[in-house]
């Protein structure tokens, strides 16, 4: 049979539910769906393809997707560091917000944030900033994933001077994006302590009519919890459930103050999270209870955050430090191992964004996103365990090629949609 691609390895990881390790693996590629996956000997019997990537000594692997990203502050990186997360916002990035953003700087931000996703294997993201429309026609255009969400506030914001233009801005951007196979639209209510019950009544009536998901920040920081009390008698995770926010469609960014209440809740709504352990060391926001979210079986995925808090897109850095922080802050090492931290770059990344039918494993009829990662390296031999190789030695500069859609964006680490010279230069010049 005629394919248009086939990608090779030393290890392919498919991550579906069986969790196997094929051993000189391959991958069949015919369009954008994934047509097979095996050993290479038996792919390379069936299928003549028209071209072919191989790794050699490598992974083969889905692309790493970031469920929670504000892209377009890719140049706010290093403004402002070592400050509480209410400082940090509300005296150096919103006058910051104020100042620079428009759409031509978050085009091209955004394009610096695609740059350096697809440079560390990063195939989606999930995105809650201003003016998406630009983030969504910079996304096609470098051949990513994306899952966008304008950001509704109470308040004016850069994009939206009334709250109300930020809900017209979501038809306008559903109606734009209405046949995009890379982008999908959501409703990004920022948090409880910016979105008031109006508003976050009205983002659930058109959860419901447009059958769309949620993108919110939830029990961030131990203020936010303490506010919700006081002025609630209950924490925003039971103040969001009171509205009816909280349902299989709901991410739930950050989440890390949680009771056990608060867990329950989650795990009865079916509500996903994204867990940003490297934005929440850094703002010493706290540490989620992430061991309890794997044993109540909570879905969860991992997000960078912003560079403007993390200070990179890169992955890697959040899967380590995931796998890391949960046992020293328990004094318990089996805790987080580094199977289930792969598992929630890749295929829990997915479901976490409702998108696991199309991406996040490598299994026949699914999208073609594929990564490649170059184990001939130093620290990476001899290989023991490849998946504790992707958590505890990889790095971003090890991953060779991205594949999204079918469709090579990224060949033995030159990107191929963005022009990196002229994306680099544009940002060396940008000032504050």
């Amino acid at each position: 049979m005629n394919c248009d691609l086939i990608i090779k390895g030393k290890y392919v990881l498919p991550m579906d539910d069986e969790m196997n390790i094929i051993e000189d693996g391959a991958v069949a590629v015919n369009n954008n769906i994934i047509k097979e996956v095996g050993s290479a000997e038996e792919i390379e019997k069936k299928f003549v393809a028209k071209e072919a990537i191989d790794i050699g000594f490598g992974i083969v692997m889905p692309g790493m997707i970031n469920t929670h990203t504000h892209s377009a502050m890719a140049y706010f990186r290093g403004l402002a560091d070592d400050l509480p997360l209410q400082e940090w916002w509300e005296k150096h990035m919103r006058p910051m917000e104020a100042k620079h953003i428009k759409p031509e700087f978050v085009k091209e931000s955004t394009e610096l944030a695609c740059l350096e996703m697809i440079k560390a294997g990063v195939t989606c993201f999930n995105d809650m900033y201003f003016f998406e429309e630009e983030t969504g026609e910079v996304a096609e255009k470098a051949g990513m994933r994306a899952v966008l969400g304008e950001a509704i506030l109470d308040f004016s914001t850069p994009s939206a001077e009334i709250t109300e233009k930020a809900f017209k801005k979501l038809f306008f951007q559903l109606d734009k994006f209405k046949n995009s196979s890379l982008v999908k639209i959501v409703l990004a209510p920022h948090a409880i302590y910016t979105c008031g019950q109006k508003n976050l009544e009205k983002v659930k009536k058109l959860v419901e009519e447009k059958k769309l998901s949620i993108h919110i920040h939830i029990s961030e920081t131990k203020k936010e919890i303490n506010d919700c009390i006081e002025k609630n008698g209950i924490s925003p995770v039971e103040y969001l459930d009171k509205i009816g926010l909280l349902t299989e469609r709901t991410i739930a960014a950050h989440s890390v103050w949680l009771s056990d209440k608060d867990l329950d809740i989650y795990k009865e709504r079916g509500v996903k999270v994204s867990h940003c352990p490297l934005s929440n060391m850094k703002l010493a926001s706290g540490v989620t209870v992430l061991p309890k979210m794997i044993e109540k079986g909570i879905v969860v995925g991992l997000g960078t955050d912003s560079v403007a808090s993390n200070n990179t897109l890169d992955l890697f850095s959040d899967m380590r430090a995931c796998a890391m922080l949960h046992k020293v802050n328990n004094l318990e090492p089996t805790l987080v191992s580094a199977k289930e931290v792969v598992k929630m770059a890749t295929i829990d990344g997915a479901k976490v964004l409702g998108l696991n039918k199309e991406i996040g494993s490598l299994e026949t009829g699914k999208k073609a996103d594929i990564v490649t990662i170059d184990l001939n390296k130093p620290h990476f031999v001899p290989i023991n365990n490849p998946y504790s190789h992707l958590v505890y030695c990889a790095n971003s500069e090890d991953v060779n090629d991205v594949i999204v859609d079918g469709k090579i964006l990224m060949r033995n680490r030159g990107v191929i949609t963005i022009n990196e010279e002229e994306v680099l230069q544009k940002a060396k010049e940008f000032k504050i």
